[in-house]
């Protein structure tokens, strides 16, 4: 469900007219069949399971513990709906950041704010849920202090700068089209410690690679066309310049007439 942000940041900025299409142009097109594939990718991991495969590594890593529990049908639902409620929130998110930096460029500021409403978010929602259970709130002197340490400067802190700083450079739908990465190294790293994968997420994470390919090149397209346009009309600005330079220099300079001053014949 996480892949869906590139499609869905993209029809949002699309919206905003952050972002526009041009059929006609070959980066337009590029563009248009990145975001085909991308939705095409996310279609087949969701829909298509295929036949698994084996792992690179033999040797299993994590053991699984315990018999699978079945999932009603009305909590499969409650739960989709949420993953889709969390993917169109995020999507926001990135597309309002890219206005808020026109308006106001302080990435740092930027990346406080949300750190800091993640905070609040993330205690109400352990408060809701843990409440019960005081003593997975205690920090102990082990790895689990490591990892929360790491997941709060380097996951959240240095991550969320630099994808506004991506954002600013670049605009929210380059940014968004990275997240299929996400399920990629996830199917690597599963592989190599032996968990088993299957086709479809195979299949999937090449139609995604496949849309940011082509949405990248589109977007590197359409930075070169708008560069070698300013660069046509610094230069036409500079040649008039030049010109109207010569034509003072061939007819001399004119010469202000003094107010007042009149031509007496006597």
């Amino acid at each position: 469900m996480g892949n869906s942000v590139p499609v869905i940041t993209f029809f949002l900025a699309l919206l905003l007219r952050m972002e526009v299409i041009k059929l006609k142009s070959s980066s337009g097109m590029a563009k248009a069949a990145g975001i085909t594939l991308c939705l095409a990718g996310v279609l087949v991991i969701a829909l298509y399971s295929g036949p698994s495969l084996n792992p690179l590594s033999r040797h299993r890593v994590f053991a699984s513990h315990g018999s699978k529990h079945a999932v009603s049908k009305g909590l499969w639902i409650t739960w989709t709906f949420l993953m889709l409620l969390a993917c169109v929130a995020w999507s926001l998110w990135i597309v309002f950041q890219g206005l808020l930096l026109k308006e106001y460029p302080n990435k740092l500021l930027a990346t406080l704010i949300q750190c800091l409403f993640g905070t609040m978010q993330s205690c109400l929602v352990a408060v809701a849920l843990e409440r019960n259970h005081p003593s997975r709130w205690k920090l102990r002197l082990d790895l689990s202090l490591l990892a929360v340490a790491y997941s709060g400067i380097v996951g959240t802190g240095v991550c969320f700068y630099l994808q506004t700083w991506c954002v600013d450079m670049k605009g929210p739908v380059f940014l968004a089209m990275w997240n299929p990465l996400n399920l990629l190294l996830t199917v690597l790293c599963s592989s190599l410690l032996g968990e088993i994968t299957h086709l479809g997420s195979i299949l999937g994470g090449i139609l995604l690679v496949g849309g940011l390919y082509s949405v990248l090149w589109a977007k590197s397209k359409e930075e070169t066309q708008i560069t070698a346009t300013s660069d046509h009309k610094e230069q036409s600005r500079e040649g008039m310049q030049d010109q109207g330079k010569d034509r003072e220099r061939i007819n001399g300079p004119k010469q202000a007439k003094l107010p007042g001053s009149m031509d007496h014949q006597v």
